[in-house]
């Protein structure tokens, strides 16, 4: 069965169409010039976006704003240890620890602590506490934790402290310090 080509096809805007497509296809824009406003309005939001990411990138390149207070540059604090600071606007000394590439900051307690490599533990000469502050070992209280960042090679803290973990005293004993 062969089918006669239809007489009288027209090839104007309906004629690449089978007949039922074209009567539709006064809904579809087909091969329409699309005009100068589109361009014009892809560039208008490109520049929109370049322009809010750099406010963005030029505000968020300065220090900590209150109440965060510079503690120490990052190269004062031992890099696999514990460093206490005394800064102005706390009223209590800053325990900076820089444990294998992170860094955690507390208030640090009256006595002298230490990080011991061999227990992985911060320890004074009679408790101990593991790396998030918590006391696993001795009396007293945990280590209250505070918030920190790092601009620019400067440690920057928070001084209104969290809440401290509950202790869970689990026996540890100290193991460097006498």
């Amino acid at each position: 069965m062969t089918s006669e080509p239809e007489q009288g096809l027209d090839f104007g805007p309906r004629g690449y169409l089978p007949r039922r497509a074209a009567q539709r296809a006064r809904k579809i824009v087909l091969r329409e010039q699309m005009g100068l406003g589109w361009p014009l309005a892809a560039v208008a939001a490109a520049v929109l976006v370049a322009v809010v990411g750099a406010v963005f990138l030029l505000t968020r390149a300065t220090p900590p704003a209150p109440p965060f207070v510079p503690v120490a540059p990052i190269d004062a604090v031992d890099p696999a240890g514990a460093t206490a600071f005394d800064v102005a606007g706390a009223p209590f000394d800053v325990l900076v620890v820089r444990i294998g590439g992170g860094l955690r900051t507390f208030a640090a307690p009256e006595e002298p602590v230490v990080y011991c490599t061999a227990s992985r533990r911060l320890e004074s000469p009679e408790r101990v506490w593991n790396l998030r502050g918590r006391l696993v070992g001795g009396e007293g209280e945990s280590l209250r934790v505070l918030t920190a960042l790092l601009h620019e090679g400067v440690v920057y803290v928070d001084p209104s402290p969290a809440a401290a973990p509950p202790p869970v005293p689990a026996g540890e004993t100290p193991g460097c310090v006498d």
